[in-house]
């Protein structure tokens, strides 16, 4: 008897659809380039203004979120969990557009 493993190749979701989530992520980013640049500045001028630093370290990791994820966009691998490979479900993903993982993943990695 013979097994096999059958593996998640892409996602079921057409490609205007990762169009649109292309577009929600790049307006996301801009979002929070504007936002990080607002909390550096009021870092600066109220040195040292611990909230305002750390409003801008959130920032800059959603930055670096949302920059993976149109990488992935960019190379075919938007969609899918980049822990197990399985596909990321459309819901979560417009949820959370600039989601790494699947749900059962990301709360095992917490």
């Amino acid at each position: 008897m013979s097994t096999f493993t059958v593996h998640e190749s892409a996602p079921a979701t057409p490609e205007a659809a990762w169009d649109e989530l292309r577009l929600l992520l790049e307006s996301q980013r801009a979002h929070c380039v504007r936002q990080r640049e607002l909390a550096v500045a009021e870092a600066i001028a109220a040195m040292p203004d611990q909230v305002a630093l750390s409003r801008a370290a959130s920032l800059f990791q959603r930055i670096k979120e949302i920059d993976a994820a149109l990488r992935r966009i960019a190379i075919g691998t938007y969609g899918l969990c980049v822990y197990c490979g399985h596909s990321i479900p459309q819901g979560r993903l417009q949820v959370l557009p600039f989601a790494a993982g699947c749900v059962s993943c990301q709360e095992s990695a917490r």
